[in-house]
């Protein structure tokens, strides 16, 4: 399997319903009132946000919080379309608060203005998985994440590229305790790869990607009659899937471990004994190109001969479409998928 970790917050700036009372001197628009509602936890703080379009000498702001805690914020002289911001002491949670401003411009002191206001501070989850934890005989996942309330998203691809299953679950438990999640599939999928992805009570994310079956697309590299040496004309077939490959590693770098692995296959031409041998010698010249071109997984070989035709045809029948190779990257050991009909895999050193 694969995956990729991925990271997410969004900071919303969100003004509640305002109640002010009439002042002769000092409308509460002058303040030029905004507000940071969202923030990251220890990354980022809360912020009440003034931008007045008068000069203004002081400011206070007394706040009452929802589970009672009281706060009284000051800040000292704002000259006229100069923005202050004025952070909110806020540890992770929601909160709302009940605020009253009051302060001074010129000789006149205004206020109190008040409102109300929503607070959240949280952190996106960390994600931890194993190969364990992932199971396509019981279309399950395992979960363990950092934050004790929230969502799991999982999206679930088949090895055809198209969507097999999207699922979401809440939940409310003790940080890193086991959260399963299910999808379905048929009996004829085969699962390619899935998404996650934690999300915490405030709308902070983290996520992973990751390749559980992926067939590698690329043109396949003519032999030589008889032979399995890669020919220096040919070897550019060759570099559009290391690309690939390259870039679907990265991915899932750190998560779960992947393998690689090299299927060769033969027409009908010749006994079935031969063909088995040749298409071993073919799948493990490709394999140990891959190997000495910096891919670092473990890779493995094998031969089907013309056990696995791309085309059916009668015996002694050459036909190129059966002359071919499977690249595949896995975190099944190995995976027992169509096109791999055994387990007797080869490992390139």
């Amino acid at each position: 399997m694969h995956v990729r970790p991925l990271l997410f917050a969004t900071t919303l700036l969100l003004v509640s319903a305002l109640a002010w009372p009439a002042h002769a001197e000092v409308d509460p628009d002058d303040l030029g009132f905004d507000l940071v509602a969202a923030a990251r936890y220890r990354k980022e703080k809360p912020l009440i946000v003034m931008t007045p379009s008068i000069n203004v000498k002081k400011l206070q702001f007394k706040l009452v919080r929802s589970d009672g805690k009281k706060l009284t914020l000051r800040t000292g002289a704002i000259r006229a379309d100069r923005t202050r911001k004025i952070a909110i002491p806020q540890g992770k949670g929601i909160y709302t608060y009940s605020c009253a401003i009051t302060g001074k411009a010129g000789r006149e002191k205004f206020g109190p203005f008040k409102m109300n206001f929503e607070i959240k501070v949280g952190e996106p989850p960390l994600i931890a998985l194993s190969p364990m934890d992932v199971s396509e005989a019981t279309r399950t996942i395992k979960v363990r994440v950092t934050e004790p309330a929230g969502r799991i998203d999982l999206k679930v691809w088949g090895d055809d590229g198209e969507i097999i299953d999207e699922v979401e679950v809440p939940y409310k438990q003790a940080p890193k305790t086991p959260i399963t999640v299910t999808w379905k599939q048929t009996a004829k999928q085969v699962m390619g790869r899935f998404e996650l992805k934690a999300w915490d009570v405030v709308g902070f994310w983290s996520g992973i990607e990751s390749v559980t079956f992926l067939n590698i697309p690329h043109d396949d590299i003519v032999f030589e009659s008889g032979k399995h040496n890669i020919r220096p004309e040919e070897e550019k077939k060759l570099i559009e899937p290391l690309s690939r490959i390259r870039n679907e590693l990265q991915k899932v770098k750190g998560v779960l471990p992947i393998t690689l692995y090299v299927g060769g296959y033969t027409d009908t031409v010749g006994s079935a004994a031969d063909n088995i041998g040749l298409s071993l010698r073919r799948a493990r010249s490709i394999a140990k190109w891959f190997r000495k071109h910096g891919i670092k997984v473990p890779i493995k070989y094998q031969g089907f001969g013309e056990s696995v035709l791309f085309a059916a045809t009668p015996d002694n029948t050459p036909a190129a479409a059966n002359r071919r190779a499977s690249y595949v990257l896995s975190a099944a050991l190995p995976p027992v998928t169509r096109g791999f009909p055994t387990r007797n895999w080869k490992s390139v050193r």
